[in-house]
C-alpha cells in the first residue's frame, strides 16, 4: 500500500468516527421523553447539519519490522523508525438526509371490497410521497397465516390454518394509476368471526390488511 493511499485510508477511518458520533448523539436526543411529568409536550431536537474543522499533525511510521503505524501524538521514540510527519487541516460538513436520500418515497395501500359471503376484491395502490403513481411495478401478495391464527386467537376464535383460502393471484402489475387487484376467497370452514390476514410487499414495503370471515354462504 502506497504512504498516500495509507494515510487516506486512516483520515477516512477518522471521518467514520466523527460520523458515527454525531448518529449517536442524534439517537440520544430522540430518545429523550415526549412529555414532562405532567403531560406536557417537551422540545425535540435534530442536528440538521454538523460543521468540523480539524487540524491533525500526524506521524506516518514505518518499523524495522516494516509494520505501519500512524499517530495523531508525535511518538517518544523515533530511533528505530523510519517517519513521515504530516499536517492537515480538515474541514466540512455533516448533514441529515432523510431516507431516500430527499426523494419521493413509494407508499404501499391494501383495501378490499367484500363481493359476497367470502369473496372480496383485493386492491393495491402504490404511489409517492409526492402523490405519483408508480406504474407497472410488481407487488407481491400473500395470505399470512401465522398473523391470522395470532389475531384470530386475540378474539376468542381458534384456526389451525388458511387452507383451502386462495388468492386469484399473487402477483400484480400496477396500472397507469399505480393500481391493481385480484380477488380474495375465504374457505367456507372458517368461523364467521375469524380473520384473515393479507400482506403486500414491494421491495423493502410491506403492507398487512386484515378482513373478517364473515357469514358462509
Amino acid at each position: 500500500m502506497s504512504d498516500t493511499q495509507f494515510v487516506a485510508d486512516s483520515l477516512a477511518e477518522l471521518l467514520t468516527a466523527i460520523a458515527n458520533g454525531v448518529r449517536e448523539a442524534q439517537e440520544a436526543l430522540s430518545q429523550m421523553p415526549a412529555l414532562d411529568a405532567f403531560g406536557r409536550p417537551m422540545p425535540t431536537y435534530h442536528l440538521p447539519y454538523l460543521d468540523f474543522q480539524l487540524q491533525v499533525d500526524m506521524e506516518n511510521s514505518v518499523t524495522e519490522s516494516g509494520t505501519r503505524l500512524l499517530r495523531i501524538l508525535p511518538t517518544a521514540n523515533k530511533q528505530k523508525n523510519s517517519t513521515q510527519e504530516i499536517s492537515s487541516t480538515l474541514s466540512g460538513r455533516f448533514v441529515a438526509i432523510p431516507p431516500g436520500e430527499g426523494l419521493p418515497m413509494p407508499v404501499l395501500r391494501l383495501s378490499n371490497t367484500r363481493l359476497s359471503a367470502r369473496s372480496h376484491t383485493i386492491q393495491v395502490q402504490l404511489i409517492n410521497t409526492a402523490g405519483e403513481p408508480l406504474v407497472g411495478v410488481p407487488v407481491e401478495l400473500n395470505l399470512n397465516e401465522a398473523a391470522s391464527i395470532q389475531l384470530s386467537a386475540a378474539q376468542g376464535i381458534s384456526i389451525a390454518s388458511l387452507r383451502d383460502s386462495t388468492l386469484e393471484q399473487a402477483l400484480l402489475i400496477t396500472d397507469e394509476q399505480g393500481l391493481a387487484s385480484t380477488k380474495l376467497q375465504i374457505n367456507a370452514q372458517l368461523p364467521a368471526a375469524a380473520t384473515v390476514v393479507i400482506s403486500a410487499e414491494y421491495g423493502q414495503y410491506h403492507v398487512n390488511l386484515s378482513v373478517t370471515a364473515g357469514s358462509a354462504a
